[in-house]
């Protein structure tokens, strides 16, 4: 599980990409929920802890790179 408050990027299975920008605030079962930094909305869908990752410290910002 990662903890709350963690930064994190989303695998999106549209695009192939990894998208920075969101924020763990609970984790449930079968998943976690999470905060979009840019506008601090929550994201009204559960996420698989496969589907995230930590985002690096030094990678802040919107879209993958």
């Amino acid at each position: 599980m990662i903890p709350p408050g963690t930064p994190v990027q989303v695998f999106s299975r549209f695009s192939g990409a990894w998208i920075d920008g969101f924020e763990i605030i609970d984790s449930v079962d079968g998943g976690h929920q999470l905060r979009r930094l840019s506008d601090d909305s929550i994201v009204p869908k559960t996420f698989p802890t496969e589907d995230l990752r930590a985002q690096h410290p030094h990678r802040r910002g919107r879209g993958a790179r």
